[in-house]
C-alpha cells in the first residue's frame, strides 16, 4: 500500500521525517505539500505524479492535514480520476499507527475504520490525565495505610 501524506506547507514533510526517525525508513511513503506561491492545480499535478508511481492494483491511502483545506480539496477533485482512500486530519500518533497497521498486513479499508476509532485517543489533555493519575496514586497510598 502507498501512502501519501499532503498539507499545508511542510507539515507532510516533518511528518514523514518524525516517522522515519521512530520507525525506520519506510517504503512506499510519501509527502507533498502546498506552498503559498503554488496553486491548487501544481498541487494536484505533484499529488498525481505520486499515485502513478504506486504498482498496478496497489492501494493508495492519502493523508491529509485540514479537513476542507487546499490539500483536501485537491485529493478529492482528484479521487474523480483515482480510486484512493482519503484520511484527514492527520495526526503524529494517528499516522504512527497506520503504519504499525499497514505493517501488519492490513488492506486500506481496515485502516481507515480503524484510525477513525483510534482518532480521539491521539489528543490527550495532560493537565487532566495527570490530575486524574495524581487522585488514582493518592487513592492507593490510603489504602495501603489502611491495612
Amino acid at each position: 500500500m502507498k501512502i501519501v501524506l499532503v498539507s499545508h506547507g511542510s507539515f507532510s514533510k516533518g511528518l514523514f521525517e518524525t516517522m522515519e526517525m521512530v520507525l525506520g525508513p519506510q517504503e512506499d511513503l510519501s509527502y507533498v505539500g502546498l506552498y503559498p506561491q503554488e496553486g491548487i492545480d501544481a498541487l494536484k499535478g505533484r499529488i498525481e505524479d505520486e499515485f502513478q508511481k504506486a504498482k498496478e492494483d496497489e492501494e493508495i491511502l492519502v493523508l491529509t492535514d485540514l479537513f476542507y483545506g487546499s490539500p483536501f480539496n485537491a485529493v478529492v477533485q482528484l479521487m474523480n480520476d483515482y480510486d484512493v482512500y482519503h484520511l484527514t486530519g492527520i495526526n503524529v500518533p494517528l499516522l504512527m499507527e497506520i503504519l504499525l497497521m499497514r505493517g501488519n498486513g492490513k488492506c486500506a479499508a481496515e485502516i481507515c475504520e480503524e484510525a477513525i476509532k483510534l482518532a480521539n485517543e491521539t489528543v490527550k489533555d495532560v493537565k487532566k490525565y495527570l490530575t486524574d493519575l495524581l487522585a488514582l496514586e493518592e487513592g492507593d497510598e490510603e489504602c495501603e495505610t489502611s491495612f
